[in-house]
């Protein structure tokens, strides 16, 4: 092989690698009380590469395919209606769809619960997925036990709710299998 056949899998890799593919979003403001599953829509796309897209803060395009690692933390105050005798449960699901938003696929689940009335509840889920380019990235969220409220903060709630990718694996197919 000569030095311009190998450069698509060195420098270009190494490109990507160096800078790759990644977005975050943050802040619900959009999310004032939920009882059922919710997708979620996004108050700012807090950092952006390789051109993620969304056309309405609910679910991002994925510029280029690969592995990559997902990440996302929501902070709840638990249903107020609560008597600390039963737990309230709160999770988490990433999923990844068509182009077309068909096709939903779940690719990550978290949950945590708490019997501890007026309480904050977190529920964070990380892990490795695959994308392919074009794909919808997005998360949803459930509340069980009653009305769950977003926490109410002078920072607007972006600390306490934010949701990532990052690609760490270019040129990957799929994660096995």
């Amino acid at each position: 092989m000569s030095a311009t056949d190998l450069n698509q899998y060195v420098f270009e890799n190494n490109r990507r690698l160096v800078s790759p593919s990644a977005f975050r979003v943050k802040g619900l403001e959009s999310v004032d009380e939920f009882s059922s599953r919710v997708e979620l829509k996004w108050d700012l796309l807090d950092f952006e590469r390789q051109g993620w897209t969304s056309s309405d803060m609910k679910r991002f395009k994925c510029p280029v395919a690969g592995t990559y690692f997902l990440s996302a933390n929501f902070t709840f105050r638990p249903p107020a209606s609560m008597d600390g005798k039963k737990s309230a449960i709160v999770d988490v699901m990433l999923y990844s769809s068509r182009r077309d938003g068909a096709g939903s696929i779940p690719l990550l689940k978290s949950l945590n619960s708490t019997k501890i009335i007026g309480s904050y509840l977190s529920v964070n889920v990380s892990g490795l997925a695959y994308l392919a380019e074009g794909d919808l990235l997005y998360a949803t969220t459930f509340g069980n036990g009653g009305a769950w409220a977003k926490v109410t903060s002078e920072n607007k709630n972006w600390s306490m709710n934010v949701f990532s990718a990052i690609q760490i694996a270019p040129d990957a197919k799929g994660l096995g299998g």
